[in-house]
């Protein structure tokens, strides 16, 4: 089997037990068509009043490094009812979720490529703008931490959407 089809087959596997721990937590959960360029589940109440959408993106288990994003994961969209959830498949089958506000993310990759900008390469000379963000395991702060197998943002969004 090809790199790219290795690929794609870990991102749909994320996909899936994203759907598939949304549905042992009570709610549906239903990917959308491929190439949506901003989510790919949408999750919603059981009656169907409430609604969130969810961008998934998984780490295969050979990757020990962390999440390859695109640039474009910086760019925040103003969406509360938007979400990233970070898949990190590990041996055994036991997958760890790390759940985000889309713009929360946003913040936390943006100010690492910044970090890592400001750092020189080893020679000295000045890093070079990349087409890629890592979301870096290494980095990770007590809050990304405390955001694993987290589900409140999204159940406390489904929660809260249309009461007043």
């Amino acid at each position: 089997m090809g790199k790219k089809s290795s690929n794609n087959l870990v991102g749909i596997a994320g996909e899936y037990y994203v759907c598939a721990e949304l549905c042992r937590r009570g709610y549906l959960a239903l990917l959308t068509p491929k190439n949506n360029p901003l989510f790919d589940v949408i999750a919603s109440t059981p009656d169907g009043s409430k609604t969130v959408s969810i961008q998934v993106k998984t780490r295969s288990i050979r990757n020990k490094q962390g999440w390859k994003l695109g640039k474009d994961i910086t760019t925040k969209k103003g969406n509360p009812d938007l979400f990233i959830v970070l898949v990190n498949l590990e041996e055994g089958g036991l997958s760890e979720f790390y759940v985000y506000e889309y713009d929360v993310l946003a913040d936390v990759v943006q100010k690492n490529y910044t970090v890592y900008l400001e750092q020189p390469k080893r020679d000295g000379s000045k890093r070079k703008e990349v087409g890629f963000r890592w979301h870096d395991i290494k980095l990770f702060t007590n809050d990304d931490r405390r955001r694993k197998d987290n589900w409140r943002p999204i159940e406390m969004k489904l929660a809260q959407q249309g009461s007043t």
